[in-house]
């Protein structure tokens, strides 16, 4: 069963701006987002159907709290210039205007937008959806006037299907959707609440990848040319010299480089990089370059024994291939105390199966290198920040639970190399760190990997040993 909502804009746009994007940046949020869908709906059913029974409306919100597929129209993006006047433009002998920017997405208005929820709600909320759907008069900001209904199913061809990415789709986009364990009272707080609060998104929400099928384009022809594809590899250093775990960023960057040149075209998994150059905004499916230590040696001059390339988004034959012809990763002048390391490829699958040592569960991780925050701290005190920043990573990136708490643990961060490599980054670029202890209420999996610089074996978190052998 679903509940198909038929949005249609007569006016042929939908003003709404990305959650954690500035307006000025002129990049309209496509598709509509889940989030601000419910949203709508609440604030409807608040000001203008504020007769239907609360159960049925939490019922029917509640179970819509789940990533739609969205079936839509062309979109193109477009925007106004608008010069708002500040607190003193009526002043004597002042004009003082500001530029801003007013994004929207020009669709056709004859081609309805549909949400498709799979979901089976009973007769009550239905009923209420229906009524609350038919009274929603905008979607977005005020200017995107739309009708709204409730229908059966979905009457006319789009020419596009969005829907939730599986780990091997290409992410197109983030999509704001609510989070399980949905709470209705987190639909209430405000952007300006938000952003005050240090968040990028709302509390009780994640972004959600998702992937775009052109249904003008016939499905390619089957085909016996099966690849297989690899999340994980391990290579073992050669023992004499190893470097220490506090030069893993180092470690991983020559890696990433190494692999990069035996690929020899360019890979999108090995670098983190689209076609154009620019950084893929996905849920971080590209290759990891992790540095392990033997056992859970805590301190900052434990040699590496082995590396790990995590890729979640997997690894093509020809991506392990040039993996496997890495032979020496050599530093030089440019990062004085590494060594040149000797590798080669011991093992290659599922990273449960390769790493198992970094996948747990247990409900408490401990990082084993620095965690760096990716965003700057505003007015929150660090250790906040810290938290703050954990809670976020965990919800949009790994899709795991909010943690029960997280604790900044004592240690020498500054032991270890926050920066990359020259040309990329000078002395001036580290960054600050801490330690940290995540407990969840229950176990879960990794691996966890978070912060800045993660890709190159940063924020590594390992299971806690004697929860670990529990669970």
């Amino acid at each position: 069963m679903t509940a198909i909502l038929q949005v249609e804009f007569p006016w042929g746009k939908y003003h709404a701006t990305e959650w954690g994007r500035n307006v000025n940046e002129g990049q309209p949020e496509w598709p509509p987002s889940p989030w601000r869908i419910l949203r709508a709906l609440f604030a409807t059913w608040k000001t203008c159907c504020a007769h239907l029974r609360d159960a049925d409306v939490e019922s029917a919100l509640s179970q819509l709290a789940k990533p739609p597929m969205f079936h839509l129209p062309t979109m193109r993006p477009a925007h106004l210039r608008h010069y708002m006047p500040q607190v003193g433009h009526h002043s004597v002998g002042k004009q003082v205007t500001t530029l801003t920017f007013d994004p929207f997405a020009v669709i056709d208005p004859q081609v309805p937008v549909y949400i498709e929820w799979d979901v089976d709600l009973a007769e009550g909320p239905t009923a209420a959806l229906g009524e609350i759907a038919a009274a929603l008069s905008y979607l977005g900001r005020s200017e995107s006037i739309c009708k709204a209904e409730l229908v059966p199913r979905v009457e006319h061809s789009a020419p596009e299907l969005w829907r939730p990415a599986g780990s091997n789709d290409r992410i197109e986009t983030e999509v704001l959707c609510p989070q399980q364990p949905f709470k209705l009272s987190d639909l209430l707080q405000s952007p300006d609440t938000v952003r005050k609060n240090g968040r990028i998104v709302p509390p009780g929400s994640h972004l959600v990848p998702y992937t775009k099928a052109d249904l003008t384009q016939s499905a390619p022809p089957a085909t016996d040319d099966w690849r297989p594809a690899y999340a994980a590899v391990r290579l073992a250093v050669h023992p004499r010299p190893r470097p220490t775990i506090s030069n893993a960023v180092v470690v991983g960057e020559l890696l990433r480089r190494a692999a990069l040149r035996k690929h020899s075209v360019p890979s999108e998994t090995l670098s983190g990089k689209q076609p154009s150059g620019d950084r893929n905004r996905g849920r971080h499916e590209h290759a990891h370059y992790l540095s392990l230590a033997p056992g859970h040696r805590s301190d900052a001059g434990a040699p590496i024994d082995s590396l790990v390339v995590w890729a979640p988004g997997r690894l093509s034959g020809d991506e392990l291939a040039a993996l496997a012809q890495v032979k020496w990763l050599r530093a030089g002048r440019s990062a004085s105390g590494v060594p040149d390391i000797a590798v080669a490829v011991a093992a290659f699958g599922e990273i449960e199966e390769v790493a198992p040592a970094i996948v747990g569960p247990s409900p408490i991780w401990i990082s084993r290198t620095p965690f760096v925050p990716g965003r700057h701290r505003q007015k929150l005190s660090w250790d906040d920040h810290i938290q703050t920043e954990i809670a976020r990573e965990l919800s949009v990136y790994r899709d795991l639970p909010e943690p029960a708490s997280v604790a900044v643990l004592d240690g020498d961060t500054r032991r270890y190399r926050r920066r990359r490599l020259p040309p990329k980054e000078a002395i001036g670029g580290s960054r600050r760190a801490a330690f940290v202890e995540i407990r969840f209420q229950h176990p879960v999996r990794g691996p966890i990997i978070l912060g800045s610089m993660s890709h190159f074996g940063l924020g590594l978190f390992l299971p806690d040993e004697s929860e670990s052998s529990r669970a």
